[in-house]
This record gives structure tokens, C-alpha cells and sequence, in this order.
């Protein structure tokens, strides 16, 4: 009778400390916040600028960063913008200043898929007058500075997301459209749950806000450096190792790191959250439609 009333103790433990494996799969995913349906950023090759601009703001132009609650003035009227109450999306095109790439043909693609355009706020107009209009900060991303780029605002709902974060280790290949985390939020290289990440497919691929895409990452030997070590050491029957060939590797399974979820789409380009993940997810790491 002890040994019974041990057990379930220890089963008691187990589930209390996260101590089985099966456990953290089933955590319910954190659905998008505010911040990351309208501070995500975007990629795109259309033109965005409407001739609108932050000109300067209160405080007789002393002040050149603006938050939450502060007024700024733009650059035109009654000419440009309406309505008082309309509301805009405050962007500034970036760019980024390390020229290292993370993989192989990272500039390239990057370049294919435009102009990424940080989004900073959203401002909502107060007063038109002719030659100028001034707004109020709603809320800031990041300080929002003169010369940003002013666009009227494209209200956005967070998609459905999935209740629990069941994903197979070893998915078999959906056969859907395919891609590539191309960038990150702020150029950053890696990334995990959470991390906005920016996609080489889009809308023209079948993408929309909403889908959901496997993140995969090839079989690879990351310890090449071993293996040519370890050719200098024999095997307990004489043999030496084998490096893989390029055709092994090629026929080995990928293997399944996490999901993204689209939050918005370009024809050729996508934003997305990284909702769950395994390992730290790499720049260049493919993704799948499911």
C-alpha cells in the first residue's frame, strides 16, 4: 500500500514540475497582442508614401521624439487629409547596416521583396487646417520622429490561432507552397517564440492572415568539424568514419522546428509570429504551408 501511495506522489510531482515531456505540447498558445499586429513591420514593393509626413511637433519644435498622448504636426492639410478622427499608421522605411549575411543569398532575396517599412505608431487627426494638420500619438512602437511616413490606417484583426501547440517532431512534407524565413524584427538572426519574422512568399503563394507554416530545418551535420577529426581515429574493428555524401544527406528527413503564423501578406512577401518552437529558430530556416 506504501509503494502504490509513492507512485502516485511521484506522478503528482511530475505533473506539477513540467517533469513529463508530453506536457509543454499542450500549453495553449498565446493568441497576437496589439503590439504585434501593429508593430510587426512589413516588406513590400509597392509604392506606400502618400506625400504625408511628420513636419515637427508641440513644444515649439524643441521636442523631436514623440510617445503616446504628445501632438505632432504633418506635413499637409485639408489638401491631403480629410476628416478630423481619421486615423494613421506611422512608417519609416529600414534598412539594415550589417552587410553579413546569414545564409548564402540573403541580400538578394531580401531585395527582391522590397522596401521593409518599420511600423512605429498610429496617430489620430485633431485639427485640419490648409497647409497642415495635427494628430495625437495613440500609441508608439518606438519614439516617432519628423520625416516618418504618415498612412491612413488599415485596421486589423489578430487571426485565429490554434488552441494547443501539438506539432509532429517528424511532419512529412505537406507538398504546399514552401519558403524561407528571409529576416527577422530588427535583422536579428535567431529567433523563437514570439519573434517576428519575415517570409520570401506571400499572398501570391497562397498565403493569408491566419495560415499557419512549419518551420523545417534539413538534416545536417553541424559538426563537420568533428567528423574530419574523428577520420583520424579507428573504429574498435579497424574502420574509419564515414563522412555522409552529398546524396545521404540529401536523402535524409528534415525535421519539424516550430510554427509560424501570418499576421499580414504582401503578393511576395509575408509577416509572421513565431507561435511555438522547439529549438532557437535560424535565419534561413524553411517554412511550409500546412
Amino acid at each position: 500500500m506504501r509503494q502504490k501511495n509513492q507512485g502516485r506522489s511521484l506522478l503528482q510531482i511530475a505533473l506539477a514540475t513540467g517533469m513529463l515531456l508530453a506536457a509543454p505540447s499542450l500549453h495553449a498558445q498565446r493568441a497576437p497582442m496589439d503590439t504585434d499586429l501593429y508593430c510587426a513591420g512589413f516588406f513590400t514593393t509597392r509604392a506606400v508614401e502618400s506625400g504625408l509626413a511628420v513636419k515637427s511637433g508641440e513644444d515649439g519644435g524643441f521636442k523631436y521624439e514623440f510617445i503616446a498622448g504628445d501632438y505632432l504636426y504633418l506635413s499637409r492639410g485639408q489638401n491631403t487629409v480629410v476628416n478630423t478622427g481619421g486615423q494613421y499608421m506611422i512608417l519609416r522605411p529600414s534598412v539594415d547596416i550589417n552587410r553579413k549575411e546569414s545564409f548564402p543569398g540573403q541580400q538578394l532575396m531580401v531585395h527582391g521583396m522590397g522596401t521593409l517599412y518599420s511600423e512605429i505608431g498610429r496617430i489620430e487627426v485633431k485639427v485640419v487646417s490648409g497647409a497642415h494638420a495635427t494628430a495625437q500619438v495613440l500609441r508608439s512602437c518606438e519614439p516617432i520622429e519628423p520625416g516618418d511616413i504618415a498612412i491612413p490606417l488599415n485596421a486589423r484583426t489578430a487571426p485565429a490561432y490554434k488552441a494547443q501547440r501539438i506539432t509532429s517532431r517528424f511532419a512529412e512534407p505537406s507538398g504546399k507552397a514552401t519558403g524561407v524565413i528571409a529576416t527577422a524584427k530588427e535583422f536579428a538572426r535567431v529567433g523563437g517564440e514570439g519573434s517576428i519574422v519575415y517570409l520570401n512568399i506571400g499572398s501570391g503563394q497562397g498565403l493569408q492572415p491566419g495560415s499557419y507554416l512549419r518551420i523545417r530545418r534539413p538534416f545536417s551535420t553541424d559538426a563537420d568539424a568533428f567528423s574530419v577529426d574523428s577520420r583520424e581515429y579507428k573504429n574498435p574493428d579497424g574502420t574509419v568514419q564515414r563522412p555522409m555524401l552529398k546524396s545521404e544527406l540529401a536523402a535524409m528527413p528534415s525535421e519539424v522546428l516550430g510554427e509560424v503564423m501570418v499576421l499580414s501578406t504582401e503578393e511576395t512577401s509575408a509577416t509572421g509570429i513565431i507561435t511555438y518552437s522547439r529549438v532557437e529558430v535560424i535565419v534561413g530556416d524553411s517554412v511550409e504551408l500546412e
